[in-house]
């Protein structure tokens, strides 16, 4: 599998390079450095996949705190 720019990924996750670079940045979202000096992020395409895992709500039978002690009708 080919690595994604920031760009790709981007569009990948739906959301703005300025994000997945905030999220490289914050070592949350797993990336390589290619190149001299700073060098191109470049990132897995499975490392966007975990990361989307890490960050997926679970559904919990909990009621909200909101509901909880309210009558229901």
């Amino acid at each position: 599998m080919k690595p994604l720019t920031v760009k790709e990924a981007a569009e990948s996750m739906r959301v703005s390079p300025a994000t997945v670079y905030a999220l490289c940045a914050a070592r949350k979202l797993r990336h390589q450095r290619v190149g001299v000096g700073r060098g191109k992020i470049v990132i897995p395409p499975d490392a966007i996949a975990e990361y989307l895992a890490v960050g997926t709500v679970k559904n919990t039978d909990v009621q909200p705190a909101a509901l909880v002690g309210r009558r229901m009708p």
